[in-house]
């Protein structure tokens, strides 16, 4: 086995394991926050496309964007409307479409999770010796400078 191959497998599985523990860690409180929502995980899925796509969506590009049928998608946009975290209007070069987006609500539902993950996660960070937490701010910060300058091989 190559060097790099054995890094490249070595790396994986040290990050898959580090993954592991902080997502071990942290799922019961996730799923807890995501159950006090009342929202089903294809809702917070649709919920998640709204609010990082750059324009409204029809409900079948949402649809397709979470691998829902047209119908689910259009129950799931109907709930997401009803509780005010999307907002529907009728697209302005053919009103039979319906164009989706994220409400300020809805946005802010987004960013308080976010937030309290990120006070989860820094309290798994905190229990990190201070050294090694430096080693592991240098190391990631170098491999996300590679990353962002190398061209993706996945297709998305």
């Amino acid at each position: 086995m190559s060097e790099t191959k054995t890094s490249v497998e070595s790396c994986t599985s040290a990050l898959v394991s580090f993954f592991e523990q902080v997502a071990d860690r942290a799922s019961c409180s996730t799923v807890d926050r995501v159950a006090a929502t009342d929202m089903t995980l294809s809702q917070l899925r649709m919920l998640m496309v709204l609010s990082r796509s750059e324009h409204d969506l029809s409900v079948n590009e949402l649809a397709d964007a979470v691998g829902l049928s047209l119908a689910a998608a259009g129950r799931g946009a109907d709930r997401l409307v009803a509780i005010n975290l999307i907002t529907r209007r009728e697209d302005e070069s053919d009103r039979r479409v319906k164009r989706l987006s994220i409400s300020e609500t809805g946005r802010e539902l987004i960013a308080n999770q976010f937030r309290i993950r990120d006070t989860e996660v820094a309290e798994i960070v905190a229990e990190i010796p201070s050294d090694i937490r430096g080693r592991i701010t240098s190391a990631l910060n170098s491999a996300v400078e590679c990353i962002a300058k190398a061209p993706s091989t996945l297709s998305r």
